[in-house]
């Protein structure tokens, strides 16, 4: 794994890293890690293999905050964690996409959970589920899961970020069963969906990032709501 460690102040920004690299080690993750002095250096950087950045975000030139912004165009995936010296910032490190933000004066207590939830967020990209098609058994990445799509026969169609839909031998109920622990959602008989790739629920409808707005149940609106509401609260 490499990591981007961000800080114009260059002995925090060393010590950090020696700090990250106990951690990481502890938990038997291999890291490499990339030391930048400010916001233009990281930007100018490659960061094709940069899977978590930790970012300040008092900087002088382009401040964290922008930076962050910048990061989260190139990439939906990269992990951000700001480190900072003001508590204030961290509503606004939500507005970008932020992961984290830990307290400089306050790493010795947080950057141990910090990682927990780093390799946690990772791990989850690594999850997939086998699925078997009419002539072969597939294994999916459960990120680029959409929903499946109940149909009239014993089949499902399997509807993902990078394919268009799939026919998937057996029931809805069987997939519900297995992604239990994944955070889908069954919002009506006919769909299970992936809830990190809903953006809103309203009006009896879901809608998707990728654009698509599928019917939820009226009947069980309620319960469906309360669960997606509850589901996106942990995620802040």
């Amino acid at each position: 794994m490499r990591i981007a460690v961000c800080d114009d102040n260059k002995a925090f920004c060393g010590a950090l890293c020696n700090m990250l690299e106990e951690q990481f080690a502890a938990r038997q993750w291999d890291c490499d890690y990339a030391m930048f002095s400010s916001g233009d250096a990281l930007l100018a950087s490659d960061l094709t293999d940069i899977q978590v950045v930790f970012l300040d975000i008092d900087m002088p030139g382009v401040n964290g905050m922008e930076t962050a912004r910048l990061l989260r165009e190139q990439s939906e995936d990269v992990i951000i964690v700001f480190v900072t010296a003001f508590a204030e910032y961290a509503l606004k490190g939500y507005w970008v996409g932020a992961m984290l933000y830990l307290l400089k004066e306050s790493l010795d207590e947080q950057l141990g959970p910090c990682v927990d939830a780093v390799i946690e967020k990772l791990s989850d990209g690594r999850k997939y589920v086998k699925v078997q098609t009419p002539d072969k058994f597939m294994n999916v990445r459960v990120k680029d899961i959409l929903y499946f799509e109940g149909t009239s026969v014993r089949r499902v169609m399997l509807h993902t970020l990078n394919s268009g839909p799939v026919a998937c031998m057996g029931r809805m109920e069987d997939y519900e069963a297995r992604l239990a622990g994944f955070d889908f959602l069954r919002i009506q008989k006919g769909y299970l969906v992936n809830m990190r790739h809903v953006e809103d629920i309203r009006n009896y409808t879901a809608k998707l990032t990728d654009g698509e707005a599928l019917a939820v149940s009226r009947k069980n609106y309620s319960e469906i709501t309360r669960r997606y509401v509850t589901w996106k609260a942990r995620q802040l």
